[in-house]
C-alpha cells in the first residue's frame, strides 16, 4: 500500500497546489492530534504521524473539501462526523476527489467490492452508501 499511499499523496497535494490551497505536513505531532484546516487562509495542516496512517489521504481530501466548499474558520478533522453539514460536505467532496485517484491507481479498474475500497482508504463506515454512489457514477462513464 505504500506505493499507492505515495500516489494518493502526490495527486492530492498536486490538486491542492493547483487550486491555491496551501499545506503544511507536520511530522512531530501526537498520533491523536487531528489534522485541521484554516479555511479562510486556504491552508491545511496535516498530521503525518496520525495513528491510522492509511487514513491520511482521506483526511487530506476531507480538508481540501472544506476549502473547495467555501467553509469558513478553523475546522478539525473528525473522521466519523456526519451531523454537521460542513463535515458531511467535506466528506462528500473528499470522495469525489479520492475515488477517481483510487481508480487511477488501479489501472482504471472500478472495484465492485466497495468495502475493499473503504478498508484500504480507511473511509468512515458512515459513508458506505456515498462510496457506492460515487463508484457507480465512475463506472457509468
Amino acid at each position: 500500500m505504500d506505493d499507492k499511499f505515495d500516489f494518493f499523496m502526490e495527486k492530492l497535494l498536486q490538486y491542492a497546489f493547483d487550486n491555491n490551497i496551501g499545506y503544511t505536513l507536520v511530522k512531530k505531532l501526537d498520533p491523536y492530534t487531528p489534522s485541521f484546516v484554516a479555511a479562510d487562509q486556504r491552508r491545511m495542516f496535516i498530521n503525518m504521524s496520525w495513528h491510522n496512517h492509511a487514513e491520511i489521504p482521506f483526511s487530506i481530501a476531507h480538508e481540501i473539501g472544506h476549502i473547495v466548499n467555501g467553509d469558513i474558520g478553523e475546522l478539525y478533522y473528525s473522521p466519523g462526523s456526519f451531523k454537521s453539514k460542513f463535515e458531511r460536505g467535506a466528506n462528500l467532496k473528499a470522495l469525489e476527489l479520492l475515488l477517481p485517484i483510487y481508480v487511477d491507481a488501479n489501472q482504471g479498474m472500478i472495484p465492485h467490492n466497495y468495502q475493499t475500497v473503504m478498508e484500504q482508504l480507511q473511509i468512515p463506515q458512515c459513508l458506505d452508501n456515498d462510496v457506492r454512489v460515487q463508484l457507480f457514477k465512475l463506472d457509468a462513464y
